[in-house]
């Protein structure tokens, strides 16, 4: 995740916005929201799944206390029961990066960055969050058109290489609703 500010109904926000690289093809996309919690990472996920029509194999993750609840000896990770739904549902394996080592998923860092710099400034003005996430999604297409900056091919050519890596769409979508029990003391 990364920070930024923008204008929903005139009135001035600081969010957070979930980042997805693709390493191969430098393609990245992002997605806004008023926070960084267990919900916006999984609505962002899932609206960038939907987006591509496919889900990674594998995907790399810090050690967020959004997700990660205990971090093991030995590298493993305990995680909450509703990410482990999120992932058992889209069937892609949850890599951790070791903690404080943020050179280990440099490709993101960068992405974060430079998706700020050239998506997120000037500082956008929006009537629907909803809305101006589906239009940021449509940015992230417009900017893979560019050539990459190491291989003689544009960054779209390289992300359909990416994408036939993935895995197709579950038939059924993931309920993203929360919806939990509560009890009242009477």
């Amino acid at each position: 995740f990364g920070t930024a500010d923008f204008y929903e109904n005139g009135k001035r926000i600081t969010g957070k916005y979930l980042e997805v690289s693709f390493p191969y093809s430098n393609k990245g996309f992002l997605q806004l929201f008023y926070g960084e919690n267990l919900e916006c990472l999984l609505e962002g996920l899932d609206a960038i799944f939907r987006h591509i029509g496919a889900v990674p194999h594998e995907l790399w993750f810090d050690n967020t206390k959004t997700i990660v609840t205990k971090v093991i000896k030995g590298g493993g990770r305990e995680t909450t029961e509703r990410f482990e739904r999120f992932r058992e549902h889209y069937l892609f394996q949850a890599v951790f990066m070791n903690p404080n080592e943020g050179h280990e998923k440099g490709n993101v860092e960068n992405k974060v960055g430079y998706q700020r710099r050239n998506f997120l400034v000037p500082l956008p003005r929006f009537l629907s969050l909803a809305d101006y996430n589906r239009q940021l999604l449509n940015m992230c297409e417009d900017d893979a058109d560019r050539d990459h900056y190491r291989h003689n091919s544009t960054i779209e050519e390289l992300f359909a290489e990416d994408v036939k890596h993935c895995h197709p769409l579950p038939n059924i979508e993931f309920d993203l609703s929360g919806i939990g029990k509560a009890m009242t003391n009477s």
